[in-house]
């Protein structure tokens, strides 16, 4: 079974005698469902919801989120990349070739500022570094880029 929160206001008899009770009673029905309980695994600090987001190229996201200047294009990457496709995880490379497809965007520069730019996005905590050359959005960046995608 998954977290649980009990917020009680009453009597202490009942929160020692039938609230333990009443929580096993649940646990079996919760057993007896068939419930698989098996969370995926995610990147660290990846948010366990991933609902897909909007459609669209990474000029569609860069266009939504903001594309010019090479630090945002990345971060308009790797959020169709996350929130458009799904992937938990993404590599240095991939997030290249999909600033490249922004046409609209992308600056022969960029690929050469890479690796500042990815610092940029992971020491601001938009980004964490899952594995070397590896990268998820950081779940609080997430929850404000799929916030901005919806409006």
């Amino acid at each position: 079974m998954g977290p649980i929160e009990v917020e009680y206001e009453g009597s202490e008899d009942f929160l020692k005698q039938e609230l333990p009770e009443l929580l096993q009673a649940l646990t079996t029905l919760y057993k007896d469902s068939g419930i698989s309980d098996a969370q995926p695994a995610s990147a660290p600090g990846a948010k366990a919801n991933a609902t897909p987001g909007p459609q669209g190229t990474t000029n569609t996201y860069a266009a939504a989120l903001g594309g010019g200047t090479g630090t945002e294009l990345a971060l308009a990457a790797g959020a169709r990349l996350r929130i458009g496709m799904g992937a938990e995880t993404f590599t240095r490379a991939k997030l290249l070739e999909e600033m490249k497809s922004a046409s609209s965007y992308y600056k022969k520069s960029y690929s050469g500022n890479l690796s500042n730019i990815i610092g940029t996005l992971v020491t601001n905590q938009k980004f964490i570094e899952a594995a070397k050359d590896t990268y998820s959005l950081h779940a609080t960046t997430e929850n404000e880029l799929r916030t901005r995608l919806a409006s």
